[in-house]
């Protein structure tokens, strides 16, 4: 039995709900960033586990200890997740009719291969002519 089947359909909808789930994602992720920080102060200030200020003797360091981590999942993202995830949004881009640049572009191939085969039709009639 082919799982494709227990796969809910997608729904054609408008660019209004991507769009304000884009907006609201990019906003929260300005707000993480805020509350990572401040997360880190109660970590490392933490009276009953004195552990982080024992590893890291100032705030400063173990931010940057912090900011290294994080470099290396963005170094891992962009060279590994990032392409993965274009594909994918490219593949669900031209399923089922979902992007007009798509779209656009295999009308306008279509009739640059109409047009290719009358110019080629042209260029057969003219050098049927020209060998007579």
């Amino acid at each position: 039995m082919p799982i494709i089947r227990f796969v809910p359909q997608q729904k054609h909808m408008s660019a209004t709900m991507g769009g304000l789930l884009i907006l609201v994602s990019e906003t929260m992720f300005l707000f993480s960033m805020l509350n990572f920080l401040l997360v880190t102060r109660i970590q490392y200030y933490n009276p009953g586990d004195p552990y982080m200020r024992q590893l890291f003797p100032h705030y400063l360091v173990f931010l940057a200890a912090l900011a290294s981590a994080a470099l290396v999942a963005m170094i891992l993202v962009y060279v590994f997740i990032l392409p993965s995830k274009m594909v994918f949004s490219q593949q669900q881009a031209v399923k089922d009719d979902r992007s007009p640049t798509y779209n656009l572009l295999i009308e306008v191939h279509k009739e640059l291969t109409e047009l290719r085969s009358e110019v080629d039709g042209i260029r057969g009639q003219r050098g049927d002519k020209m060998t007579a």
